[in-house]
């Protein structure tokens, strides 16, 4: 109902006589337990493109629990313009991404495309493309029945997601990804969809269900300046600063209290300076080799670490860099990083579902000069019981490619 009382035609035909500067597709993957919080979001981007002009063009794809179809649409003025209506499938179906980009960059060309990713994500975990619910995956969360049951039972692998990405861009790069779900700030993620994107932006870390301050970053999305990614998580970031602290009892840990000092960790990649950063973290690697083997002692104690699933595997890439290599090997490491990520927040606390991490947050040991809010896996031998072998299947990203985490004894 309120789809069909929002809609109407956009009238103004002079518009199409204006080249845009850009196009940003929302890609919202709701058909699951983030469903609820799907018209929050689209309230808020609503609200954000009252900001925005005729040249910037904000399109929304909408998959949601319950028995309307998914639909695509345009955001104008704090309404929905052009909306279509698509037939029923999956969110976490490589094709459907792919459709839905092709579509959107054909009907709303623009001199620059961004890309936000809404819903549930996990990193760079990786199990079989839309298979059953496991706990090895990555983006999408669809439950596939118009259910808000679950997290999802399918989903989207990230070098899938590449693929897709690329055959509908072709030789064009986006401006812009940003993963507003779980876990997608690491660098396998970034690495693989390098060649997509000029950008990479999001958290290492879980993220509220609220998601993103979309009447906030929307404006950010469209700047044309190259710190548009700067301002984008400064705004995320300082939101959830004072709505934890001035909402305790609304956004709580495990357990009600004070959450002073919580917020989300973000980070900017820019993509064009990763092959430099693979070349050094092979180096700084190759450094410590005696302590990567399966028989090697890495130093991960009191290492912040962003997620968890029955074991831990994403921990930060700087911290733990740090603190097993040398202070010259580092810091020649650390030169290829910076150019590799010039913006980050990092905040030593933020929400989890899992205790293990909410217990372990008061024994991270450095602060945001060491802690880099991305994330990076390390082959350890406890890996070699999860379903599938981690140790294995991180192979399948490029980042091995160049990492070869064979060469440790993987």
């Amino acid at each position: 109902m309120f789809l069909l009382s929002a809609c109407h035609h956009d009238e103004d035909s002079s518009e199409d006589e204006i080249e845009a500067e850009r196009t940003v597709l929302v890609y919202v993957a709701a058909e699951n337990n983030l469903s609820s919080f799907a018209d929050d979001d689209l309230t808020e981007m609503m609200e954000g493109s009252k900001q925005l002009n005729n040249r910037q063009q904000l399109i929304v794809y909408v998959d949601k629990a319950g028995t309307s179809p998914p639909f695509l649409a345009r955001i104008k003025n704090g309404l929905y313009v052009d909306s279509v209506s698509m037939e029923e499938s999956q969110t976490s179906d490589p094709a459907v991404l792919e459709k839905i980009i092709s579509q959107t960059k054909q009907k709303y060309p623009a001199k620059s495309y961004g890309l936000v990713l809404w819903g549930h994500a996990s990193g760079w975990l990786i199990s079989e493309d839309s298979i059953a619910y496991a706990k090895s995956r990555a983006y999408g969360g669809d439950t596939g029945t118009g259910s808000s049951s679950g997290s999802g039972k399918t989903w989207m692998n990230i070098p899938s997601m590449a693929r897709a990405i690329k055959n509908a861009m072709g030789d064009n790069k986006l401006k812009f990804i940003f993963g507003d779900c779980c876990n997608l700030a690491s660098i396998e993620v970034a690495y693989e969809l390098r060649n997509q994107t000029e950008y990479f932006i999001g958290s290492p870390a879980e993220i509220p269900d609220n998601g993103a301050p979309y009447d906030l970053l929307i404006p950010d999305m469209f700047k044309t300046s190259e710190d548009f990614g700067k301002l984008m998580i400064d705004d995320y970031y300082q939101y959830y600063v004072k709505e934890y602290k001035d909402n305790p009892r609304v956004f709580y840990n495990q357990d009600y209290g004070d959450l002073d000092g919580y917020s989300v960790p973000l980070s900017v990649i820019k993509t064009f300076e990763l092959s430099e950063l693979a070349s050094a973290t092979t180096q700084i690697l190759s450094a410590i080799s005696d302590k990567l083997t399966p028989d090697g002692l890495l130093d991960l104690v009191n290492i912040t670490y962003y997620g968890y699933y029955g074991s831990r595997f994403a921990y930060d890439m700087m911290q733990v860099l740090k603190h097993n290599a040398s202070d010259t090997d580092f810091a020649s490491w650390k030169t290829a990083y910076d150019k590799a990520v010039p913006y980050s927040r990092y905040s030593k606390r933020w929400l989890t579902v899992y205790r293990q991490i909410y217990t372990a947050m008061d024994s991270f040991g450095d602060s945001e000069d060491v802690c880099c809010s991305v994330s990076m896996f390390f082959p350890q031998q406890i890996y070699r019981s999860t379903y599938p072998c981690w140790n294995e299947t991180i192979k399948q990203y490029q980042w091995n490619s160049v990492i070869q985490w064979e060469r440790y004894g993987w």
